[in-house]
């Protein structure tokens, strides 16, 4: 038999599979078998073409549409380029070349090593966001969303990279970098062109959970996926307040998505990079001292590290007249807030821990209107579901001693508990008089130099010595001792608890309440924000828990006029405009006389201006306003002179649909044929980076959703199932990366192992979604597993398949097709490695069993299985054969291996029927064990059935 030549085998095949066009896609009424699209999120082409990390996805893919098709699925399996952006330009910028130049030998460099690969793409269907007759429908999608008053003209200061020269949402920034080259961003006033992508805010926050009639989700993502779309949006319901600035005609309104503590309320910070911040400080006597200090601040947290950094701030010399009651509150310029997030105004109060830290820098007057709320929930008193609480008005005392640094503690005797002195207050009694009363009768102390009354806590607890649920108001004191004269304190209280003298240190280990440590830390100066508790004002609210007080305060907000309610998102309109020239030109015409203008559907594409080679202008404008003759036209209205738009789209632009021009790709009519987009519907499954959760998702289910409004698809969603992939790192456990020379060219694996070695092995590494290293020590195994299936071919024969090998076959024809659709292509794999070991052992295998073997080996190493395929006498490719079943029947086994325990040590194994009766197994297990039994009486025998046999001795 020849040996395994992969370079010949795979060379011979992927031609044969291109000249028969197998992987072709139809639709419609050429074929009635059940449709599956299978996506991979298109790549930009990049001059450095592949890595062995890049494939990974789209082996995955590549594998379960060749097993889809098998089982007589319709795929559609497409691929394109994601050509448009930022890396083309800035490298044609570099070399002086037009990008389209390096993209078209990106591309063609990018396709070249994909096809080594072996992948079933229908390259027919091919889309480049570059086309003309491709973006032709981009810039249709943008006029449609212009028409519908979706995009619009804004001049509000935008994320300005000065190295790359344009603006970016902020979608496009890493800790405050540009995500594509690194430098600072600035913020910057100009003309751009944005889109209103916050008014599908709440459609695309809710429509993650949407679920199917049979009450599924809808989108089977992972949850992680879904968790930082919704973090991203960030929705938040609260409360809009107007309030006047004192002295002045302005007016400021501040958003809260926690106001149940409006009355606390005694300062408002406004973000240092807020377009109302100049108007607010015009004409003060602190106006170019606060816009520097600003302007400082917001080049200043861009930098790395700084959302550890302290808050930093500037009075700016203004108030506002608070509607709510709380008198004239300063406004303070404040690092942490944001300009994009609410109104980028925020009244400030002592329960928010931002808002706390600042006021305390700055020696800001604060109001506390929430009480601490304390809920046992561990331990001996953690609370009863099964009881009912009883409120208590009750005392705390920190006391200290009369000469030393000492505080007194009770260590209580029925129960582990540490504590202060604590007690009810009795009818008639006071506070004063009730913490006095108790420190008297619990420890005879009764002279007191000194008592100061503190906070109050509230705490529910579980009361051991009371046997019962306690709700208990906590007044709390400090008390200093005159003298260590005590009167005689009762049995009764010496049976409940011992009286000691704690140092500082041993208080912190002492008390078991927490509301008593948190009163002990505040004494100390180490005070803890508020967030929750019991309300004490206003009135109409106080006493009651500020979490149920939400709806009710809303009413007393909008009924005494005092707010309105307001949802907001922290998803900010989508800035749509890049200052380059390499991108979809914006369809729009700037007329003197008309406006804006779209350009005529029937005049699109807009084609970019052929030049040789071009320079950024440095003005914030596109390079395209310097050529002239281009953008100088008539105005589609009036026919006056008229400018085209100068700015071009973002890359995100073309890649926000281009999953349905894959459905339909040549229709120079229509973004995608109505008949062809119901017959593929959404996409069944998408492959690709986490990274872009929060961009590219974020942007097509936007576009999805507007093309769903208006009649373009027929469906909510575009990607039904999504699907992350793990990163293969460089053999030194680093992202590879040309900066860290880590980098594995897949056509070098290719060469030396095959493409069916590297496929095998990306998806053996480890699951799919996880991170793992590449190590070419590891590839040998995959390589070697391979040449031992070419071997076994020597062993076919036409005898009947022996039982052993057919059962463990169609056990492993299940297991490859269940993994395969869960993405466990690890373990699909370790299970036909074990097949293959035992169909070496066998004297031979039936040749029914072994193309079996092979059909479910094709979709990972098809060009291997094409061959021996062909060797077996087929005539058709194994590509469009048949995925083999499995029989439940012939997977039963005969015989079990169960376990022989004695007192539940293990002490041998036996083989059964597996249809064996109880007490045969029982006497066959007694025989095994013997020896273990003459040394007592067996008093009884446990079996558990086709698992063990425990005899007790």
């Amino acid at each position: 038999m020849k040996s395994y030549d992969h370079k010949k085998i795979e060379k011979k095949w992927q031609q044969e599979w291109n000249k028969k066009k197998i992987y072709k896609t139809t639709e419609g009424d050429k074929t009635r078998n059940p449709k599956y699209y299978v996506l991979d999120m298109f790549p930009y082409p990049s001059g450095e073409g592949l890595h062995v990390g890049h494939p990974k996805g789209y082996i995955a893919t590549d594998v379960i549409s060749r097993m889809k098709r098998m089982q007589g699925f319709n795929v559609l399996h497409p691929m394109g380029f994601d050509a448009f952006g930022l890396p083309a330009e800035n490298f044609a910028l570099k070399m002086k070349i037009h990008p389209e130049i390096a993209v078209k030998k990106n591309i063609k460099r990018f396709k070249e090593q994909l096809g080594v690969i072996g992948l079933d793409y229908d390259w027919s269907r091919e889309v480049n966001t570059t086309d003309p007759k491709y973006y032709k429908w981009t810039q249709w999608i943008f006029l449609q969303l212009f028409k519908k008053g979706l995009a619009y003209e804004s001049h509000e200061p935008i994320n300005w990279c000065p190295s790359c020269k344009t603006g970016l949402a902020n979608e496009d920034l890493e800790g405050g970098k540009c995500e594509r080259c690194g430098s600072l961003v600035e913020k910057k006033p100009l003309r751009q062109w944005v889109l209103k992508i916050t008014d599908y805010a709440e459609r695309l926050l809710t429509e993650l959970d949407l679920k199917n009639k049979d009450g599924s989700l809808l989108l089977s993502w992972p949850e992680s996926i879904k968790e930082m779309q919704r973090h991203w949006i960030g929705k938040s319901e609260g409360m809009l307040f107007e309030a006047p600035v004192k002295d002045t005609n302005l007016k400021i309104q501040t958003f809260s998505a926690h106001f149940e503590a409006f009355t606390a309320d005694t300062f408002v910070v406004i973000a240092p990079d807020h377009p109302f911040l100049k108007e607010l400080v015009k004409n003060t006597p602190k106006e170019k001292e606060v816009l520097d200090f600003s302007a400082n601040l917001v080049k200043e947290r861009l930098s790395d590290g700084y959302e550890t950094k302290e808050v930093k701030g500037i009075f700016t010399g203004r108030y506002i007249v608070d509607p709510v009651g709380n008198g004239d509150l300063p406004i303070w310029v404040a690092s942490y807030a944001l300009a994009d997030y609410g109104t980028g105004i925020v009244k400030c109060s002592a329960h928010d821990e931002r808002d706390f830290v600042f006021a305390k820098k700055y020696n800001i007057k604060l109001k506390k209107v929430i009480e601490p709320l304390y809920i046992d929930t561990k331990g001996a008193s953690a609370v009863r579901a099964d009881l009912p609480f009883v409120e208590r008005e009750a005392v705390m005392g920190i006391v200290k001693h009369w000469q030393e640094d000492k505080y007194l503690g009770l260590k209580w005797k029925q129960i582990d508990w540490g504590t202060f002195v604590t007690g009810g207050i009795e009818p008639g009694q006071t506070p004063e008089e009730a913490i006095k009363a108790e420190l008297e009768e619990e420890t005879g102390y009764f002279k007191f130099k000194s008592i100061k009354k503190l906070g109050r806590r509230h705490a529910k607890f579980y009361h051991p010595p009371k046997k019962e649920n306690r709700f208990g108001h906590f007044n709390h004191f400090y008390l200093e001792l005159e003298s260590g004269e005590q009167k005689e304190v009762s049995q009764e209280e010496k049976d409940k608890h011992e009286v000691v003298w704690l140092s500082k240190d041993e208080v912190e280990k002492f008390l078991v309440s927490e509301g008593q440590r948190d009163e002990w830390h505040e004494l100390q100066g180490k005070e803890k924000v508020v967030l929750d508790g019991i309300l004490t004002e206003p009135k109409e609210l106080a006493g009651r828990e500020v979490k149920d007080v939400r709806e009710d305060a809303i009413k007393y907000l909008e009924k005494n006029n005092l707010a309105k309610r307001k949802t907001t998102y922290k998803l900010r309109d989508w800035v749509f405009s890049r200052q380059r020239y390499w991108g979809e030109p914006i369809p729009l015409i700037h007329c003197e006389k008309c406006g804006v203008v779209p350009v005529p559907e029937k005049d699109l594409p807009v084609k970019l201006p052929k030049v040789k080679f071009y320079e950024p202008t440095g003005t914030g404008e596109s390079p395209l306003a310097a050529i002239s003759k281009w953008v100088n036209v008539k105005c589609p209205k009036c026919k006056g002179k008229a400018k085209r738009e100068t700015n071009t789209m973002p890359q995100w632009a073309g890649s926000s649909w281009y999953y349905l021009r894959f459905m339909d790709s040549k229709n120079p009519k229509a973004l995608v044929d109505k008949k062809k987009e119901k017959y593929w519907n959404t996409v069944d499954l998408y492959v690709g980076g986490a990274e872009h959760a929060t961009r590219h998702l974020i942007y097509a289910r936007f576009w999805h959703k507007f093309l769903l409004d208006i009649g373009i698809v027929s469906t909510e969603e575009p990607f039904r199932k999504l699907q992350s992939v793990g990163l293969i790192m460089g053999p030194d456990g680093r992202k590879m990366s040309k900066r860290f020379g880590n980098i594995i060219n897949p056509d070098d694996i290719v060469n030396r192992y095959g493409a069916d070695t590297l496929r095998l092995y990306e998806m053996f590494m480890g699951p799919f979604d996880q991170a793992i290293a590449w190590s070419e020590e590891a590839i040998i195994g995959p390589r070697r597993f391979l040449e031992r299936v070419w071997k076994i071919a020597q062993k076919v024969s036409k005898n009947n398949s022996s039982s052993s090998i057919e059962k463990l076959l169609n056990k492993t024809i299940k297991k490859v097709s269940v993994d395969i659709v869960e993405m466990r292509f690890n373990t699909a794999i370790s299970s036909m490695m074990i097949l293959v070991s035992e169909m070496e052992k066998a004297p031979d295998i039936s040749l029914k069993d072994y193309k079996k073997f092979i059909q479910i080996l094709a979709p990972f190493a098809p060009h291997l299985a094409d061959e021996i395929w062909k060797n077996l006498g087929e005539k058709k490719s194994i590509n469009l054969s048949v995925w083999p079943k499995w029989d439940e029947k012939l997977m039963k086994d005969e015989d079990v291996k169960i376990v022989v325990q004695v007192n539940g040590k293990v002490r041998a194994e036996i083989v059964i029927a597996v249809d064996a009766k109880e007490d045969e197994i029982k006497k066959l297990a007694s025989v095994a064990v013997s020896k273990y039994l003459t040394a007592g009486e067996i008093k009884k025998v446990i079996y558990i059935k086709n698992r063990l046999v425990n005899i007790v001795v």
